[in-house]
């Protein structure tokens, strides 16, 4: 999952520490019920260390509470290679939500399951792992859920 929408209002803030906006408070909640609704709800979350991020996993602990959620800092900026290494922490018997950052949550979908999808704030893509291949079962947008 990309985080939900952040604030560019403060400037002189380090992108770290940039907040989410009235929208992006707005979707996490939303996007935790759509998540909910459809069976997803992890059994773990790997959430990088920016605020953003951080405030959308607050948003959604309505859905979440109790679900065991690791800040990764290597999750911030991370390259493709950065978040296979962190899927390799994922929940071998479960759901596993790694929630980060564009442009590597849509590199990291390309590259298992081999399908480009336009992952905007706030987007949640559901892969499965089946035998040696990851496929894509679902993508929810929240324009798409409102």
């Amino acid at each position: 999952m990309r985080h939900a929408k952040s604030s560019w209002k403060e400037t002189d803030v380090e992108d770290h520490d940039r907040p989410l906006n009235k929208r992006g408070f707005r979707d996490s909640p939303q996007m935790a019920d759509a998540i909910h609704e459809r069976g997803w709800s992890p059994d773990l979350i790997l959430v990088s260390s920016s605020k953003r991020t951080l405030q959308t996993l607050s948003g959604m602990s309505h859905r979440f509470e109790g679900v065991l959620s690791e800040i990764r800092s290597e999750i911030y900026h991370a390259t493709v290679n950065d978040l296979l290494l962190v899927l390799e922490d994922m929940d071998k018997e479960g759901t596993t939500m790694v929630l980060g950052h564009n442009p590597g949550s849509e590199i990291l979908v390309n590259h298992l399951s081999g399908e480009w999808h336009v992952m905007p704030t706030a987007t949640a893509v559901l892969l499965v792992e089946s035998g040696e291949e990851w496929k894509v079962q679902e993508v929810i947008r929240p324009k798409e859920i409102q």
